[in-house]
C-alpha cells in the first residue's frame, strides 16, 4: 500500500467551503457552533486542528481548538441541597434522585454518580476566551495554547470514554496537574461494554456554560455538563444501543442494529429505519450537512441516508472489525478495522488506498476503536485494550499517528484507565 494519506494542504483548501456548511447548519439548529466557528477562524488553520472528516460540525465529530470546559475563577463555595434535577427517564416516566454536590473553589465531588472533579487551571488554551469559570465566578482565560511538556513536547485537551469502568474521562494536558491530566472523571449509571462508546457535545441549558457531554450507553444516553461532568439527563429504556447522535430538533438518533430509532428526550420512539444487513454495529456518526449515517458492519462500512437508503458502500478486508467511520471530503471515508489496529483511507469507489498503525510496528496496539483526525493530518486512536487479560501497567490508552505512520504522542496506562474505547479531542 504505496499511497500516503492526505496531507495538511490537502485539508486547509477544504477548510473555508465546510466553516460555511457548518455557519449554515449552526444558523439554523446549533447556535452555539456559530461562536466556536469564529474564534477557530480568528486564530488560524497555524494554531487550531478541526476535525477533518467533518470540520467541526459532525453530530458526532470534534472542534479541535474550541477549548473545553472553560478556563479558571475566583472560586466560591456551594453546598447542595439535593442537586440540579438528576433526571432519569424510563419511558415517560420521571424520577429524580438527589445528587449531592458540594463546590469549594474548584473542587466538585458528587456521590451517587462516581463524579470527581479538580481544577483546570486559570486559563483557557484556547486563546478565545473561557466559557465560564468552575468555581462559579469566572468569566475564563485568555492566551494561547502552551504545553508545559518538556521541548517537542505534545499536549491535548479530550474525552476518552472507558468502557470497562463504565466512565466518562475529561483529560486536559495543558492545564491540568493531576495525574495524566485528569480535570474530572464520572461514573456513566450504566453497565456493559456498550457503556460508554459514542460521545459528542450538545446544547443543554441546564449545564453550566450551557453544553453538555453526550454518551451513547447500552440501555440508551446519558448527558453530563461539559464544565465539571454533573449529570444532566438520561434516556434508559432501550437495550443494546452503540451510538446516540444528536438530531436537529433536540431528538437523538441511537443505533441499535439491525435499525437506527430516533427517539425524543423522554424517550418516545419518533421514527425508526432498518440498516443494511450486517453485525457487530458499533459507532454512529451522523454528517449534518445531508443528515446521513456513517457507520460499519463487520469488514463494510455504510452512508445511509435518514430514511436507512444505501449511499455508499466500502470493504476493509478479511479479519477487519470496523469501528467509526468519518466521511472523506470528495468521496470516500477514514475507519478504524478493530484488531488489526489500523486507520484505513478508503476512496470513493469503497477500497482501500491507505493505512497507518498495525500491530506488527507498534506491538503496544491492539484493537482500534474510536478516533479523529486533525487538520495536519495525524490520527487520534483509541488504543482499546478489552482483548488483552493483563495489559502492562504503562501500555497507552489513546495514540496519534503521523501520515507516515509515526508514532508521535500517547496518553494512559493501567491506573488512570482499563479500556478507552473512543475519544473526542478539543485541541
Amino acid at each position: 500500500m504505496n499511497k500516503k494519506f492526505h496531507s495538511r494542504s490537502d485539508v486547509d483548501s477544504r477548510v473555508t467551503g465546510r466553516l460555511a456548511v457548518c455557519d449554515s447548519f449552526a444558523t439554523q439548529h446549533r447556535p452555539g457552533l456559530s461562536v466556536w466557528r469564529g474564534a477557530l477562524t480568528a486564530l488560524g488553520s497555524a494554531s487550531v486542528m478541526f476535525i477533518a472528516a467533518g470540520y467541526g460540525c459532525a453530530s458526532g465529530g470534534s472542534t479541535f481548538g474550541q477549548g473545553g470546559a472553560g478556563g479558571g475563577s475566583t472560586g466560591t463555595t456551594t453546598t447542595g441541597s439535593g442537586g440540579e434535577d438528576p433526571t432519569t427517564t424510563t419511558g415517560s416516566d420521571t424520577t429524580t434522585t438527589g445528587m449531592e454536590t458540594t463546590t469549594t473553589g474548584m473542587e466538585t465531588t458528587t456521590t451517587g454518580m462516581e463524579t470527581t472533579t479538580t481544577g483546570m487551571g486559570g486559563t483557557d488554551p484556547s486563546g478565545t476566551g473561557g466559557a465560564g469559570g468552575m468555581g462559579g465566578t469566572g468569566t475564563g482565560g485568555t492566551g494561547t495554547a502552551t504545553c508545559p511538556k518538556p521541548a517537542g513536547g505534545i499536549c491535548h485537551e479530550f474525552i476518552a470514554n472507558d468502557n470497562a469502568n463504565n466512565r466518562i474521562n475529561y483529560i486536559n494536558e495543558f492545564t491540568s496537574t493531576n495525574p495524566g491530566g485528569v480535570v474530572w472523571k464520572v461514573g456513566v449509571g450504566d453497565t456493559g461494554a456498550n457503556s460508554p462508546r459514542t460521545i459528542e457535545i450538545v446544547d443543554n441549558p441546564k449545564a453550566k456554560n450551557g453544553k453538555a457531554v453526550l454518551v451513547s450507553l447500552n440501555k440508551g444516553y446519558a448527558e453530563f455538563d461539559l464544565t465539571d461532568g454533573t449529570f444532566l439527563a438520561r434516556v434508559s429504556n432501550f437495550s443494546n444501543v452503540t451510538g446516540a447522535c444528536r438530531v436537529p430538533g433536540g431528538n437523538t438518533a441511537l443505533g441499535i442494529n439491525p435499525i437506527i430509532r430516533i427517539v425524543t428526550p423522554a424517550g418516545a420512539t419518533v421514527s425508526q429505519f432498518n440498516l443494511p444487513v450486517g453485525d457487530n454495529l458499533r459507532a454512529i456518526n451522523r454528517n449534518p450537512a445531508d443528515g446521513s449515517y456513517w457507520l460499519s458492519l463487520t469488514e463494510s462500512i455504510f452512508q445511509v441516508s435518514s430514511s436507512g437508503q444505501q449511499l455508499w458502500k466500502g470493504n476493509m478486508g478479511t479479519g477487519t472489525k470496523g469501528y467509526a467511520v468519518w466521511w472523506h471530503a470528495g468521496g470516500g471515508a477514514w475507519a478504524t478495522d478493530g484488531e488489526p489496529a489500523e486507520v484505513l483511507e478508503l476512496n470513493q469507489a469503497g477500497s482501500v488506498i491507505a493505512k497507518i498503525g498495525g500491530r506488527t510496528k507498534f506491538p503496544d496496539l491492539d484493537f482500534f476503536s474510536g478516533f479523529q483526525r486533525t487538520t495536519t493530518g495525524t490520527f487520534i486512536v483509541a488504543n482499546w485494550l478489552g482483548h488483552v487479560s493483563s495489559p502492562a501497567s504503562n501500555r497507552p490508552h489513546v495514540v496519534e499517528l503521523t501520515p507516515d505512520n509515526k508514532m508521535i504522542w500517547s496518553w494512559g496506562n493501567q491506573t488512570l484507565a482499563r479500556q478507552i474505547t473512543n475519544v473526542y479531542v478539543f485541541k
